[in-house]
């Protein structure tokens, strides 16, 4: 949909007309520039309704309704779409935003791309909701609220009794919606997860260090499991701000260039850099069932990281022991995991070169250019590929939250004292 308004410049005072494409949004910030003297001008939607869907933008609005006159510059964006504001027919590409991504994407990409994203926004609308409150039930230790969330609100046809039924069905209910966040276009969860398990219950049955080493660190992991599940939530909570993303991921060879001249016209980087940043940081706390799993089937003991370091890390730092691993620095963590077969997704969903480019003290969203940049990378990356690496840390951490249930499970009072 299509929105008109007769905008009159704070900065020139010139007035032109802009072409405002909108859809339902619980809240989004966006800007539009002046197309006289380039002013970035700032506004926001909300509405999941036609009849009560809100605009404002910052400057007076000469008309809501007025017909565009032939003599007027004109500006055309939507914030949901990448667009070339300066173009008011329906060629090149980016012209016109309700074309783009059907011109970008072709018929058959497009289709799947809408229907993930609608599947996305779906499940972080409808269903988290109930995922939220019996997570919030499971971590409060209430149990009756948390069989009646599950029972009658999520269809649990039996009755959870013990303290790791619950932090499983807590944790599956929790990784079947953020699943569905994701999508399914270029995951990796299912395959790091599943290889995690082979691993893990392999090394369970044949050496008791393993198990001992699970329970003990899961009983201190409680606080990591609450700021985690806090973390997924706040990403839930904002999806619509990162979740142009995913469109990165249905790109076929060379399709990308296509938009590398287009802009995501969105005002939301502090924010959506703050998920990015504590995202990254907390997944990376929970890479050690990863590397201690691996220990164990290939070594004998979870602490045991042989004589094979990745190459990157200095001699001096590879570590001991699972202890020594917590204290690297999250690039070296991410090395280890990644020299794994299998796990070396998690190395491009949680890339260090990007995060120190977007989590620099200078990094900032620039509204001229529609780049985040910043002095170390002044070329930067495209608003759009930001959304990606935040799309890509949401991955990771609830990926990674379902590595970290083994320790949690492990750790359950249901199976006695610890030896």
């Amino acid at each position: 949909m299509i929105t008109r308004y007769y905008l009159k410049c704070p900065g020139c005072a010139e007035a032109f007309d802009a072409r405002l494409g909108v859809e339902p949004t619980r809240g989004t910030r966006f800007y539009l520039p002046c197309p006289h003297c380039g002013l970035s001008i700032r506004g926001s939607m909300s509405g999941t309704e036609l009849e009560n869907h809100r605009i404002a933008i910052e400057c007076e609005v000469l008309s809501d309704s007025a017909p565009e006159s032939p003599g007027r510059r004109v500006v055309t964006i939507n914030p949901f779409v990448p667009s070339r504001y300066d173009a008011d027919t329906f060629t090149p590409m980016g012209s016109f935003p309700t074309m783009t991504l059907l011109q970008a994407l072709g018929d058959h990409a497009f289709a799947e791309f809408q229907s993930e994203r609608h599947s996305a926004l779906e499940a972080g609308r409808d269903q988290w909701p109930t995922v939220r409150m019996l997570f919030q039930y499971y971590l409060q230790g209430n149990t009756a609220m948390f069989v009646r969330i599950a029972q009658q609100q999520l269809g649990l046809a039996w009755e959870p009794g013990t303290s790791h039924e619950r932090t499983t069905v807590a944790y599956q209910a929790m990784g079947a919606v953020t699943t569905v966040i994701t999508g399914t276009t270029g995951t990796t969860s299912a395959n790091v997860i599943g290889r995690f398990s082979r691993k893990h219950f392999a090394a369970m049955k044949r050496h008791k260090d393993h198990l001992a080493t699970f329970r003990r660190r899961g009983q201190s992991s409680a606080a990591l499991e609450r700021d985690v599940f806090t973390e997924l939530n706040r990403f839930v909570e904002h999806h619509e701000s990162w979740e142009m993303g995913l469109l990165g991921r249905f790109f076929g060879p060379g399709g990308k260039d296509a938009f590398d001249d287009l802009v995501l016209y969105r005002d939301e980087f502090s924010m959506v850099r703050d998920l990015y940043h504590h995202g990254f940081e907390l997944a990376c706390k929970c890479l050690w069932p990863l590397v201690a799993a691996q220990n164990t089937v290939k070594r004998g003991s979870p602490d045991d990281f042989g004589a094979i370091h990745p190459d990157r890390v200095p001699e001096k730092m590879r570590p001991r022991n699972l202890d020594k691993f917590d204290k690297l620095p999250n690039a070296f963590k991410i090395a280890y995991v990644s020299q794994v077969p299998g796990w070396e997704p998690l190395e491009s969903l949680l890339n260090n070169r990007r995060r120190n480019t977007i989590g620099h003290a200078t990094a900032h969203h620039n509204l001229q250019t529609g780049r985040v940049v910043s002095d170390e990378s002044p070329s930067g990356m495209t608003y759009l590929e930001f959304l990606g690496e935040v799309l890509g840390v949401f991955e990771a951490l609830s990926t990674l939250a379902q590595v970290l249930r083994a320790s949690r499970v492990a750790s359950s009072p249901d199976f006695g004292p610890f030896e």
